[in-house]
């Protein structure tokens, strides 16, 4: 030191090289985190649309008049509640002709079995021919057929007539209603829409290298973009094992309860899936990661030195990312201790002083 004061001429910049060394001797504080090696966990947003796993145009079963409608927009039915009726009367005087029928066929029957057992006893013993016999035997056959094809015809006309009501396929709401009293229907008009809320689904679109990670089962956070309500807790339910080679995406379904009705189809939600590797990964605060001007990247690790620890420039390759800390890939090793504070103008060497080790 003293040497150094006798060959400087000018005070001013003895002062100025005597405070420097002085400084530069100073240990710079620093706060420092040790490189974990766990399962890398990534929370992994993706937006899509809820949407209805039962969605219906319902249209009358049979044309006819309208004569009631017992739902409108908006309100929620049970599956067999009845939606509309329609004029039966027609359909009703059928069934009453038939069963009509279908009543003097069994008389007719009856009376052939009478005289088939009549006949019977009297052939055994020889007392009238045996084709007569044969003859009340096949009068039962017809009659037996005749009351069967009327059975079978009277449960079709019931079946038409009962067709002549609407009733809910299942549970939901009505989302739309195209008719009215009065109107005539044919069995193709779409007379309301139907769409089912106590399940929804969310479908999103996945990118492709997340494949091996969502499956059914996969831990998912859902979030509405209603302006309201909690997050829902959801898993995966559907994967689609086939990707669109345009957007190199999957199809993820996502099934939610909305027995409360908070959610409509439609809207658009916010899927959070728990992305958890199967093998250990080193990884670290992004704050410790600093780059060159030519691309590098790089951290200060602490290092044993022999006045105490220094900070050792170490050179890093890079992977995922998430929630402010990355993989490194390689450079270095569970337990190294990296710079996360205090590390910009560090120099290879420096001296340190460890104010924070997390």
């Amino acid at each position: 030191m003293i040497r150094l004061l006798y060959r400087c001429r000018l005070p001013a910049a003895c002062l100025a090289v005597v405070f420097g060394a002085a400084v530069s001797a100073q240990p710079t504080d620093i706060e420092v985190e040790s490189v974990a090696s766990k399962p890398w966990v990534q929370l992994l947003p993706l937006t899509g649309s809820l949407t209805s796993p039962a969605r219906a145009a319902l249209a009358p079963r049979v044309a006819g008049l309208i004569t009631a409608v017992a739902v409108d927009a908006g309100d929620r039915v049970s599956r067999g509640d009845t939606l509309l009726e329609m004029d039966d009367t027609l359909a009703e005087l059928e069934v009453a002709t038939l069963e009509a029928s279908l009543a003097e066929a069994r008389s007719r029957l009856a009376e052939a079995r009478r005289v088939r057992d009549e006949r019977q006893p009297l052939a055994e013993r020889g007392t009238i021919p045996r084709t007569e016999l044969e003859s009340a035997t096949a009068e039962v056959r017809t009659a037996t057929a005749a009351v069967d094809r009327l059975e079978a015809e009277v449960a079709l006309q019931r079946e038409r007539l009962a067709r002549h009501t609407l009733p809910a396929p299942f549970d939901g709401v009505v989302a739309s209603r195209m008719t009215d009293i009065g109107e005539y229907a044919a069995s193709s008009d779409v007379v309301f829409e139907l769409v089912a809320t106590d399940q929804l689904r969310l479908d999103v679109q996945a990118p492709q290298e997340y494949f091996g990670h969502l499956a059914p089962g996969t831990p998912v956070r859902v979030q509405a973009h209603d302006g309201a309500g909690e997050p829902r807790s959801a898993e995966v339910s559907t994967r689609v094992d086939a990707l669109d080679a345009t957007a190199r995406s999957f199809l993820v379904r996502v099934r939610l309860d909305n027995e409360d009705g908070r959610l409509a189809p439609g809207m658009s939600a916010e899927a959070e899936f728990r992305v958890e590797s199967s093998e250990d990964v080193i990884s670290m605060s992004r704050d410790a990661v600093l780059r060159s001007p030519n691309g590098d990247t790089h951290v200060w690790v602490v290092a044993d030195g022999d006045d105490g620890p220094v900070a050792r420039r170490r050179q890093i390759t890079l992977g995922r990312s998430d929630r402010g800390r990355v993989e490194v890939r390689r450079g270095l090793s569970a337990g190294d201790r990296v710079v996360v504070q205090g590390n910009e103008g560090l120099r290879d060497g420096q001296r340190v002083r460890i104010e924070s080790d997390s």
